[in-house]
């Protein structure tokens, strides 16, 4: 197995700004209450309505990086071979469908042979009477 350099320096930067640029979408859903210019209890006024759907927007795009990241972080790690993948499971097998092909083909060993056997009997037949036929034929000519 081929194993790469590991330098998580990359994914741990890359994690640590994703979860930096997450407080901020978070404290731009916090600031119109924690600043106090939206009265509480009065409707939203167009500065709330701005940045608490911006915030919500940079706390998803944050998560989403950080989501990257981290599984970016994962498969180096398995490509350096420090996390090994456990075997899957597989689901036993299990001896009673080999014995209904085995005796599947059985059934069709038995068929074939059987239609094999008609054939060469029908085609014998068929022989038999193309032959008499084409005897009768030069006989009739002769007689002719």
């Amino acid at each position: 197995m081929r194993t790469t350099l590991f330098t998580p320096s990359k994914y741990i930067c890359g994690m640590v700004a994703s979860l930096i640029i997450f407080l901020a979408g978070g404290w731009l859903i916090l600031a119109p209450f924690a600043l106090g210019y939206q009265p509480y209890g009065a409707a939203w006024v167009s500065q709330t309505t701005n940045d608490f759907a911006t915030g919500i927007s940079v706390a998803v795009v944050a998560l989403v990086s950080f989501a990257f990241f981290f599984l970016s972080l994962l498969g180096a790690l398995r490509a350096a071979g420090v996390l090994v993948t456990g075997p899957r499971a597989q689901a036993p097998m299990t001896q009673a469908p080999t014995t209904q092909q085995s005796d599947l083909d059985r059934t069709l060993s038995t068929l074939a042979a059987a239609l094999t056997a008609d054939l060469t009997a029908r085609r014998q037949a068929g022989s038999n009477q193309q032959t008499d036929q084409s005897m009768e034929q030069l006989t009739d000519r002769r007689d002719a």
